[in-house]
């Protein structure tokens, strides 16, 4: 996991979160569940498609979510 989080991972979480996304970090990857009520729902597909492709920021995205407490812990 990254030591550092990018403004932009910072921003995505944030923009998210408001929009009623509900964001986990789950092992080193993350879940959304996207809201479905409007304008919500098209507000967060905007956001992520002006963000762009996240695949290479899994990780970052994860921690970040981890470090503000939005975490889900796996049974081993």
């Amino acid at each position: 996991m990254p030591d550092q989080v990018s403004r932009h991972v910072i921003d995505l979480v944030d923009a998210l979160l408001a929009e009623g996304c509900d964001m986990w970090s789950v092992g080193r990857g993350y879940c959304i569940g996207e809201p479905t009520q409007e304008p919500m729902a098209t507000n967060v597909k905007a956001i992520l498609k002006k963000f762009g492709p996240r695949d290479h920021l899994m990780e970052e995205i994860s921690g970040h979510l981890r470090r503000i407490g939005r975490t889900i812990d796996q049974p081993i």
